[in-house]
């Protein structure tokens, strides 16, 4: 039997606490993401083992996603150097980004994915809806110009 507990860090990034009965182990997955802007295009830079854990009230790609969305951004840049394996819910949180920027006029594109990622992407063909680019500078050079968004907060 497995429990699996959230919680939130003094950092800002989330942390799953996976306990498994009968064997007695416990793992820590740390999530972290963190927005920072290149020439006006924003970048959201992904660390950790997984992109999200299981709770829906976790800091996860959505929450970043909506807000820079609210600000009006909704050409987003992923950087995916960092993320050394991610589960279906980490795909499926790439889809619905793609989605949600694709709804406003704008698009997502993933940055500098491992080879581990890059196959996950492939089988589920998400590779064939999101961008996918070697490094920053390329993602920077091929990024759409900022595009002010209607669903942008005033």
């Amino acid at each position: 039997m497995k429990a699996f507990r959230n919680f939130q860090t003094a950092s800002g990034s989330t942390a799953l606490i996976v306990i498994s009965i009968g064997a007695l182990f416990l793992e820590v997955i740390t999530v972290q993401i963190s927005r920072r802007y290149v020439d006006d295009v924003p970048l959201l830079d992904l660390s950790g083992r997984s992109v999200v854990c299981a709770d829906p009230d976790r800091r996860s790609l959505r929450t970043p996603v909506a807000k820079l969305v609210s600000e009006g951004h909704v050409n987003v840049l992923v950087h995916l150097a960092r993320v050394t394996d991610i589960d279906a819910q980490g795909l499926g949180e790439l889809a619905w980004g793609s989605a949600t920027l694709r709804g406003c006029g704008g698009q997502m594109a993933l940055i500098a994915p491992n080879l581990r990622v890059r196959q996950l992407l492939a089988l589920t063909r998400l590779d064939t809806i999101l961008t996918v680019y070697d490094c920053e500078g390329d993602a920077i050079i091929g990024a759409p110009a900022p595009v002010t968004s209607a669903m942008a907060i005033a």
